[in-house]
């Protein structure tokens, strides 16, 4: 026998007996009545009606609510079977509702599934998605943990997560909901549409009301353009904010362009992609791999859109070819012609012939070996040019 649009309920103290299931199962209402089967029940074996279950409903809810009356969750089920020697409930094409401070926030449906009896407990397995309704976030995988008292969904094998501006994949999620946050665990990638970036690494946080993504691990973030990689990062550890699209990018970081090929390295690096800046506040290496030229200074910044570096405080510029090198307080490097302004206790030198030349200002390049010092209130320039 099954009953259709039948209804469990507990509260937070209360389990889903196997009281309720027979009572709904006779439509027994009645409290003096309920006692009595309770007694009966406790008494006599249930015949099963499958190998597997005590007990089958059709069109069943069951749901959990605080001590206080406010919804907690709630799950529909085409069919639900008691299974008594393991006190739970198998639920069939299930749908269910993850509430937060008494309003729906998260949508999630499967093809099967189990409720616990103490009902702090929810496994679902093939086709899970999961909808975060505020945020517009969908996660699909093949299986569900659902710890339904402190609100934590864990989503297994095949993950795949996106609302409009993100798609991610990874080996398992974690949806927080108390904290507004999602955690992507083993092999995770994720693709961004504005600007068209690629990020992987094996442990991300989305800070969903921050609109921040975090990494504690080692990442790569590459930016794309027309389907081809532009610029790559790497870092030991990152943040990227989604609103304004700015990485953070700490330990270890290094940077690569590909027009001019750059190598950029740094312990702290600040990168706007929308307007193609980087900012390393601390000390900074940049290997022009073209020219095979070498700049070290205690800080820089580099502007993609116009093509400079601008770096200060002991800036060390060096010709790998010919050993030339530079010495100044601040630099600006041009890196279409190569060139550079020199400001600040200049000091340049050449080991073929060898020469060493100081003054306050220079401009040049270091490739060939072409420098020009500007001097002082005599306005003295003196030329080098090579044998």
């Amino acid at each position: 026998m099954t009953t259709h649009n039948n209804y469990f309920s507990h509260s937070k103290k209360l389990s889903i007996s196997l009281l309720i299931l027979v009572t709904l199962l006779l439509g027994i209402t009645a409290c003096n009545q309920q006692d009595k089967t309770q007694e009966n029940i406790s008494e006599q074996p249930i015949p099963n009606q499958t190998p597997e279950s005590d007990l089958t409903l059709n069109d069943v809810t069951l749901e959990e609510a605080s001590e206080s009356g406010e919804m907690l969750w709630r799950v529909k089920s085409k069919q639900a079977s008691y299974v008594k020697d393991q006190e739970l409930v198998r639920v069939t094409k299930p749908e269910g509702e993850l509430f937060r401070d008494g309003k729906l926030a998260y949508k999630i449906t499967a093809l099967q599934g189990e409720v616990y009896q103490d009902g702090n407990k929810i496994l679902l397995i093939e086709e899970i998605e999961v909808y975060d309704i505020q945020n517009q976030i969908t996660i699909r995988g093949q299986q569900l943990e659902w710890l339904t008292e402190p609100g934590i969904i864990i989503v297994r094998n095949n993950i795949t997560g996106s609302n409009k501006q993100i798609q991610a994949s990874a080996q398992t999620a974690k949806v927080i909901s108390l904290e507004k946050r999602i955690e992507f665990y083993g092999q995770v990638v994720a693709m961004f549409k504005e600007p068209v970036m690629k990020i992987q690494t094996d442990q991300l946080f989305w800070q969903i009301d921050q609109k921040k993504m975090i990494a504690n691990q080692p990442i790569k973030i590459e930016e794309l353009q027309d389907k081809k990689v532009i610029g790559s990062a790497y870092g030991d550890e990152s943040e990227l904010n989604l609103e304004n699209q700015i990485v953070t990018l700490k330990k270890n970081v290094q940077v690569l362009r590909t027009n001019p090929k750059l190598q950029i390295s740094s312990d702290l690096m600040i990168w706007n992609m929308p307007q193609d800046l980087i900012d390393s506040p601390g000390p900074i290496t940049v290997l022009e791999q073209g020219e095979k030229v070498v700049l070290q200074a205690n800080k820089g910044q580099g502007n993609f859109q116009n093509n400079t570096f601008v770096l200060s405080g002991d800036v060390i510029g060096v010709g790998q070819e010919n050993q030339a090198q530079l010495n100044s307080d601040r630099l600006t490097w041009y890196l279409k012609n190569q060139t550079f302004e020199a400001e600040g206790n200049v000091f340049y030198r050449q080991v073929d012939p060898p020469f060493n030349v100081r003054g306050p200002r220079a401009v040049g390049q270091l490739k060939n070996e072409t420098v020009i010092i500007q001097g002082g209130n005599s306005n003295v320039v003196t030329e080098i040019i090579p044998q």
